[in-house]
């Protein structure tokens, strides 16, 4: 069985499909299947590791805004091209873009399968990225021209999968809300392969270390998480906030740190090899996250891989994940009490820290990718059936 995995994201890059897509494609190797990824890169290449080739299509060109229509004129071919040169039996597009949607429309003509992971929203992470207010993804579609305009190419580029793969029942109601219909989704919640981990134990002495991965984004909220660092107020704390994105936004972060005065108590490490996130995650006291909404994380299956309670908002799939008083806390993004009350609580009371790591790292089990990759077969499977 020939994949071909479409990811715009893709290691060394970090971030949630990054980490998912490369994990599959390690579990699908080790059951005899073969696939090949396309992701992005400075220039064309290949490389092969892992048992499986990695193909970069080039973004760059002029280095000039034509550069966008430039790409949407190229890929076209490329993807013709590799698709065919690989023999592809299934295209599985592992987010939501415009060249996603033009790789669907390329594969359709050809008459391969097609899968979509949908694990979030294209207008709703575009637009609010940007800081286009709204509550949440129903709201946005209608927030603007440019807004109902993005909505009708989603719609039209959703419509070009045969499958469309959601991490989570909230993901199942963001695609109904968009097609009228959950016939084409299959629910496979994230899952990576897990090794290491376990749960924890703290002295009363240790340092009370707060971790948090994310984009420097809007949405994330990270100079917010930075004022509840400050007004935890608890001796011997450190907040580590691990990954990159927008310079505007890592600026707004450090600014936030001088005004609150933290400069000695928090580090910015940027984007960091796996294995150096979780010495980090395996250093701390829990995990934090402050942003409006999530799909299903990779990120807190992670942290409580390592035995780490998650706090979040309970916005979007992450109430699936992180059960609250048990494995973390979850709070309401406008609920700043809230949050500020867990966090003292886990800086505080170590016993109950312990219990939720104890549980967490158990739950995390639940999401090994090494026992759940049959299902992804199963709806290879039935693609190439139907």
């Amino acid at each position: 069985m020939k994949i071909c995995m479409y990811c715009p994201i893709f290691p060394p890059a970090i971030g949630g499909p990054s980490t998912q897509a490369f994990n599959l494609c390690k579990a699908l190797v080790a059951k005899g299947k073969t696939p090949f990824v396309i992701t992005y890169g400075k220039n064309f290449s290949m490389k092969e590791d892992d048992g499986f080739k990695v193909y970069t299509f080039r973004l760059q060109y002029t280095y000039t805004p034509i550069d966008k229509v430039l790409r949407w004129f190229i890929f076209p071919f490329y993807i013709v091209y590799m698709l065919k040169k690989e023999r592809s039996e299934i295209l599985h597009c592992h987010s939501v873009s415009v060249l996603t949607f033009i790789s669907a429309f390329v594969a359709k003509i050809m008459g391969i399968p097609r899968v979509l992971k949908f694990a979030g929203d294209w207008v709703w992470e575009t637009l609010s990225t940007n800081k286009l207010q709204a509550k949440n993804f129903e709201e946005i579609y209608k927030k603007s021209l440019t807004a109902r305009f993005m909505t009708w190419i989603e719609k039209m580029g959703l419509n070009l999968f045969d499958k469309i793969w959601v991490v989570s029942e909230f993901r199942r109601g963001n695609i109904k809300s968009l097609l009228g219909s959950d016939d084409k989704v299959i629910i496979i919640n994230n899952c990576l392969l897990l090794k290491g981990g376990g749960a924890r134990t703290w002295k009363k002495d240790d340092p009370v270390i707060v971790v948090s991965a994310n984009r420097f984004i809007p949405h994330k909220r990270l100079a917010f998480m930075v004022q509840l660092f400050a007004e935890m107020n608890i001796s011997n704390s450190h907040l580590t906030l691990i990954g990159g994105g927008d310079p505007k936004e890592i600026e707004i972060v450090k600014e936030a740190i001088k005004k609150f005065k933290v400069e000695d108590k928090i580090e910015i490490l940027g984007i960091l090899p796996i294995e150096e996130v979780y010495e980090r995650f395996s250093k701390a006291s829990f995990y934090i996250s402050t942003s409006i909404e999530e799909g299903f994380p990779n990120v807190f299956i992670e942290a409580m891989h390592y035995g780490l309670p998650v706090i979040a908002t309970d916005e979007g799939g992450s109430k699936e994940l992180v059960l609250d008083k048990e494995t973390g806390y979850m709070f309401v993004p406008a609920n700043h009490q809230r949050v500020l009350e867990a966090m003292r609580r886990l800086a505080t009371d170590i016993p109950l820290r312990t219990q939720m790591s104890t549980k967490a790292f158990e739950r995390s089990k639940l999401f090994n990718l090494e026992y759940k990759v049959g299902e992804f077969i199963t709806m290879y499977n039935n693609l190439l059936s139907e």
